[in-house]
């Protein structure tokens, strides 16, 4: 599943995303050069209050309930950590190789399942390129591209072999870059103890049995 948004953001919050990822601190970007791309990175939101906005927003349980209808994945996590998210920034002559995305997520120790980018670089023009492709299970045949199209946003599920990326060099004005921000999703296998089952809160105490309780109908009053 691949789904393009159009206007998924408001323009003025787009804006002011573009605006912030001007003046945050170089000490709060890392870049990524893997392969022979590269992009510049800020996942350590510490001076762009905007961009934490988004995220309180984009990880709050109503978003999640709008994800999970857009993708049908239910039970989506969102990452506090922002592992591999955030800011995303790429000048004249930079791309970003074709590849598929990393599968787990060591902090939160669940499974990747799905991506969101949002993309806020206002009058891009697609012919400087920067289009995010999404390629075959081969990595041999580009399927489609999006544009990076200020206040849209691209949804997709997680694949071992959802190969994607920008392999062309960017050719826009050297005063312009392509600015974005990533969310991943996740969902978690764990499961509980059979020797310690779900219940509710327990207010209620078995001495005999040293062990407390759900219901005070299981026992009656004599055991509390």
């Amino acid at each position: 599943m691949i789904k393009e948004f159009e206007n998924f953001i408001p323009e003025e919050i787009a804006k002011l995303l573009y605006e912030e990822s001007k003046i945050i601190p170089k000490k709060y970007w890392t870049t990524f050069t893997r392969a022979g791309s590269y992009m510049e990175e800020c996942n350590d939101l510490k001076e762009a209050p905007i961009a934490q906005s988004i995220v309180n927003e984009f990880h709050s349980k109503d978003f999640l309930i709008k994800l999970e209808k857009i993708s049908g994945i239910k039970y989506l996590l969102p990452d506090p950590y922002l592992v591999g998210a955030g800011y995303m920034k790429s000048y004249n002559g930079d791309s970003l190789k074709v590849h598929s995305d990393f599968n787990w997520n060591e902090e939160c120790q669940t499974h990747r399942a799905l991506s969101v980018n949002l993309y806020f670089t206002p009058d891009w023009d697609p012919k400087w390129g920067g289009n995010l492709q999404f390629w075959d299970s081969n990595k041999t045949k580009k399927l489609f591209e999006y544009s990076p199209k200020m206040g849209n946003a691209i949804i997709w599920k997680y694949h071992s072999k959802a190969f994607h990326g920008y392999p062309e060099p960017m050719t826009c004005p050297k005063d312009k870059f392509r600015v974005g921000f990533r969310l991943f999703y996740y969902v978690s296998n764990a499961i509980h103890n059979p020797l310690d089952p779900p219940h509710k809160s327990l207010y209620w105490y078995d001495k005999e049995k040293n062990k407390p309780y759900h219901l005070e109908s299981d026992y009656g009053h004599n055991k509390l």
